[in-house]
């Protein structure tokens, strides 16, 4: 590079060039090429004797006189270089077209979880032409970096640096999404298989719970019935109990996760279907074929059922379940409010007891079954004083009751449980068989108020601390954490496909979605050296929201003559990447520096 003095209008104007060899009839000729303007001659001259030869000569040695000419060194070369040489001839054309890259994490983690050995396996068994592969990663990609329809994430297929897909043909996506469907547990047990080979997958235990997701459709999906009349398949979209309080027909959604919150194995269910129905069949087609060693199952008291608890002890599992407080029987009641034999906090903020007993269940085949369990007890001011605020009008309206017993001739379905019907005679108020009268159980209500605060968590794990038990208990929050994920930042629903089959394998490009969120999130939690099976460790590393704007967000611009401008990686996308053992700061790579980038995450330490 040297410096250019040219005339403009009479006026000396300085400039960066730089010389460069061009190739014409085989012979090399020497040109020049403009690189920066610098303003006119008279704005640095500093009045003193040969300021030109000066400046040129400060320039060559690299110590520049002027800060404009130090900022061009600065830069290294080729970025500033490259742009002022096309950003005349090029400019409508630069940076109007950045390309996804932050997408080279997902395609390695896709590889990783041997996704792709299930599905190029079943492509030349099935003589399938179309690129099965490139498809799912493309849902798959999509659902993460800008979650939509099916055939909007098809439209979408040009916003990545590399072809993702080679299919030409929007068929082609539910033909893949049959297939999906057809492979989901052959692919779930592939992906259970990598994660503990590579991460080591910790099933001590497992997290079961149940969502569901409804649809904007008025009419349930008809069964399917054979010649006989017997039902050969449920229709999936069927009327239940939605989580989301709606009337819509709802799918039912069972998912297990491991200790560190990774996702296991999921299965759908009609959504007819109760929580506790679904357990059962769930641990049986998934955790059943998955050759794990002894597994608790930790759910809440919705999935807790003596059929339940009869098939966890039978196949020499465990369990963690929770029973509400109010809901268990007159005698465990009595034992929760008996303050004999708490153990108390120093502040007195919390405290627990514990208990062996037998008791008796049914199993599924009708058959009594003896089991024996822990059941703790445990009460905290904090649970006590939400208990009190979220009942607090309740609370209110049953004082007022108490004190002026006419109210309750206005709302009594708001006290149907504490109410007792008495037949009064109106003149004496002697109990007779004439009119009738109602008055509170205030023995009911005093005994209800006084378990405020009280939680139950029953164990077949007689050994295990009451601590140890009660926060396991708690971790249930990560799975409720994971449904959230697949609702809000996959946007799980709306579901734009209404086949059957199209549902199934749209929840598994979720649950394939979700596995690579955890992962990414297990990563940065061991990188920054925390605890990856706290409750609420997801959010001490990085949250499923940040992850996708940290990966959609890392772009490339492609400039002309093979080079690309990167953009600079945020914050977060370097703490993924550092997570991984991965540089992303490149500038001006080529096109071979930024494959050899996505080499980098194939190679890296992903699991």
């Amino acid at each position: 590079m040297y410096i250019a003095c040219t005339n403009n209008n009479g006026i000396p104007y300085l400039q960066v060039h730089e010389y460069y060899s061009v190739t014409v009839d085989g012979k090399s000729k020497r040109k020049s090429r403009y690189i920066k303007g610098l303003g006119p001659l008279a704005r640095f001259d500093d009045g003193k004797p040969d300021y030109l030869a000066r400046l040129r000569k400060s320039f060559k040695d690299g110590k520049p006189i002027i800060k404009e000419l130090k900022d061009v060194l600065d830069a290294d070369a080729p970025e500033d270089r490259i742009t002022a040489v096309f950003n005349k001839k090029y400019e409508a054309d630069a940076f109007v077209n950045p390309k996804n890259v932050g997408y080279f994490l997902l395609d390695s983690l896709y590889d990783a979880l041997g996704i792709y050995d299930v599905l190029n396996l079943q492509k030349s068994r099935s003589k399938i032409e179309y690129d099965l592969n490139g498809l799912a990663k493309l849902l798959v990609f999509g659902r993460i970096l800008a979650p939509d329809s099916k055939c909007a994430t098809w439209n979408d297929r040009g916003s990545y640096l590399f072809q993702v897909t080679s299919s030409g043909n929007l068929i082609d996506i539910y033909r893949a999404l049959d297939v999906l469907d057809k492979k989901s547990e052959s692919i779930q047990k592939r992906m259970n298989l990598k994660i503990a080979d590579r991460l080591g997958r910790d099933t001590d235990i497992c997290f079961y719970d149940v969502t569901n997701y409804w649809f904007e459709i008025d009419e349930n999906d008809e069964d399917e019935f054979d010649e006989n009349g017997k039902v050969v398949k449920e229709g999936m979209r069927k009327s239940g109990p939605s989580k989301a309080k709606n009337r819509k027909p709802i799918v039912q959604m069972g998912l297990f996760l491991d200790s560190n919150a990774i996702p296991i194995a999921y299965r759908l269910f009609p959504g007819n279907n109760i929580d506790q129905t679904t357990l059962r069949p769930a641990m049986k087609k998934t955790l059943g074929g998955m050759s794990f060693g002894k597994v608790i199952v930790v759910a809440d008291g919705g999935l807790n059922s003596g059929k339940n608890l009869a098939h966890i002890v039978s196949a020499g599992n465990g369990y963690i379940v929770s029973k509400s407080a109010k809901g268990s029987d007159k005698d465990t009641k009595k034992w929760i409010i008996d303050q004999e034999g708490y153990a108390e906090n120093k502040d007195g903020t919390f405290k627990s007891k514990s208990k062996i007993r037998k008791r008796t269940v049914k199993d599924e085949d009708g058959n009594d079954i003896e089991i024996t369990e822990k059941i703790i007890s445990y009460w905290s001011r904090g649970q006590y004083l939400r208990a009190r605020h979220d009942n607090r009008k309740f609370i209110e309206y049953l004082e007022a009751v108490i004190e002026f017993p006419d109210k309750l001739k206005d709302k009594q379905s708001k006290l149907q449980k504490y109410l007792v019907k008495l037949q009064v005679d109106k003149n004496t108020g002697e109990v007779v068989d004439t009119n009738q009268a109602l008055m509170l159980d205030m023995e009911k209500i005093q005994r209800d108020m006084a378990l405020m605060g009280y939680y139950t968590v029953m164990t077949s794990e007689l050994d295990m601390p009451d601590g140890d038990v009660i926060d396991k208990y708690h971790g249930l929050s990560r799975i409720e954490e994971a449904f959230r994920t697949i609702k809000t930042d996959l946007e799980g629903r709306p579901v734009f496909v209404r086949n059957p089959d199209h549902i199934n394998a749209h929840f598994l490009i979720c649950f394939v979605a979700l596995t690579m969120i955890r992962i990414i999130q297990y990563k940065i939690l061991v990188h920054s050296g925390k605890e990856t099976k706290n409750v609420r460790g997801w959010e001490l590393g990085l949250s499923a929201d940040k992850i996708k704007t940290a990966l959609e967000s890392f772009v490339a611009d492609a400039f002309p003559g093979g080079r690309f401008r990167l953009s600079k990686p945020t914050d977060d996308f370097k703490l993924i990447a550092d997570a991984f053992g991965v540089n992303p700061e490149l500038r001006i790579p080529s096109e071979r520096e930024l494959r050899q980038l996505k080499y980098s995450f194939d190679k890296a330490n992903l699991m």
